[in-house]
């Protein structure tokens, strides 16, 4: 019964089935074939035993009858007699013919018996081959379908025995370019996936802490050194140590809000101006940040994206020297963010780079200056569950532009001119 489970079983009781029915289908259409055929051999048979039996009346024999070894009986009658009637399970065959000015009849007879036993026993034949034929195609089916699917039960044996430290098992990929090789490679690249994502979770894990730690040290020591020497105290203290706190919990909070935007959460969509969003965000920044556009209309969770453009405009203030822009502008394939600072730029290999989590640059943005590497990664993993994309690019005047782009945006209708903003 095992043999007739899952796909094997489906695939041969199938076959089966479709195999019974279209031999079942050719076999009558042949059997009705050879039937005619039978029959037609056997009145041509007739319409020679006929012609033999007019060369004898014309010859003058006084042959009346005929008859064959085979069971065929022809007879010459006049034209008016009723012999031509056919009698049940006959063949019957005539032929009119005039001899010295008189019309003749030749009928020729054959029983069907023996036309009869020969299709009956070919019936039995027939109906015999076509069960053993269906019975054996679905045999043949469920071995290749067995054997096809070998592989697949061996991905699944390897699958069952990769734990949750394995990354380097990997299904064997065989050189036939079918769909079980496809198989067998897209089983391999979800691993792979797995694989990288655990690194991922691994090396993020290790970054957090590392980030989490150095605040947390650096508070841990004014606390030790306020309690060691109580005297050494100054009036900075208090400042020294809220600013670590401060840090220590807006790291924490970075990494909380990428771990929410991993899950996917679902947006809070609003209809918002993003023109006036990005000036809003540009006012709490110093120095002066250049906010300029038109009222743009976006279908966005305001608060996430309040929170891309500020750290995207925090990020350029805190590397730029005279100044940052921000433009807000809208085409055919949405509303784009431009944020341009006039700092030292990034090199082309590390544009990319730099929407990574914990990514820090050498030389001029290389310390950050404060940064814990999470702003520009919380930027891109916003952007990203918007649909949009971010880039990095030299600016036109030097420096780095940043561009967020989201999907469907409209004009509004009360135009404004370009704008300064500042903190």
């Amino acid at each position: 019964m095992r043999w007739l489970g899952g796909i094997r079983g489906r695939v041969a009781l199938t076959v089966l089935v479709v195999a019974t029915g279209l031999y079942s289908l050719l076999g009558t259409l042949g059997f009705l074939q050879i039937a005619h055929a039978s029959r037609d051999a056997t009145r041509d048979r007739i319409e020679v035993v006929l012609g033999q039996l007019e060369a004898s009346i014309r010859s003058g024999a006084p042959t009346v009858t005929l008859s064959t070894a085979d069971g065929i009986v022809a007879l010459a009658t006049a034209a008016t007699d009723d012999g031509a009637a056919v009698g049940r399970g006959e063949i019957v065959v005539t032929r009119s013919i005039t001899v010295d000015g008189s019309e003749l009849l030749l009928v020729g007879r054959a029983s069907e018996a023996k036309v009869t036993d020969s299709l009956r026993s070919l019936h039995r034949v027939l109906w015999t081959g076509v069960s053993l034929a269906a019975v054996a195609t679905a045999a043949l089916a469920g071995l290749a379908t067995h054997r096809a699917l070998r592989p697949v039960a061996a991905m699944i044996d390897l699958a069952e025995t990769i734990g949750p430290g394995d990354d380097r098992t990997r299904v064997a990929v065989a050189d036939t370019g079918d769909e079980i090789a496809h198989l067998a490679l897209t089983v391999n690249a979800m691993l792979d996936r797995i694989a990288a994502g655990r690194r991922a979770r691994h090396q993020f894990t290790s970054d957090a802490a590392h980030e989490l730690r150095t605040p947390l040290m650096a508070l841990q020591g004014e606390i030790e050194l306020a309690e060691l020497a109580p005297s050494s105290i100054d009036d900075g203290f208090l400042a020294r140590i809220g600013e670590l706190a401060q840090s220590l919990g807006g790291r924490v909070d970075d990494l909380l809000l990428l771990s929410t935007l991993d899950e996917a959460p679902p947006l809070r969509l609003r209809r918002v101006d993003l023109t006036a969003l990005a000036e809003e965000e540009a006012a709490v920044v110093s120095p002066a940040v250049v906010v300029s556009g038109e009222p743009v209309i976006a279908e966005v969770d305001p608060r996430l994206v309040a929170r891309a453009v500020r750290n995207v405009v925090s990020n350029a203030v805190r590397h730029s020297v005279a100044g940052v822009e921000v433009t807000v502008a809208v085409d055919d394939r949405g509303v784009t963010v431009t944020v341009d600072d006039d700092g030292p730029g990034i090199a082309p290999e590390d544009r990319d780079r730099i929407f990574e989590r914990f990514t820090r640059l050498d030389e001029a943005r290389g310390a950050d200056r404060g940064g814990s590497g999470l702003g520009l990664a919380i930027v891109a993993s916003v952007v990203h569950a918007h649909g949009g994309t971010v880039t990095a690019t030299a600016a036109p005047d030097g420096g780095t532009r940043v561009v967020l782009r989201f999907d469907a945006a409209e004009r509004a209708d009360d135009r404004r001119a370009p704008r300064a903003s500042g903190g």
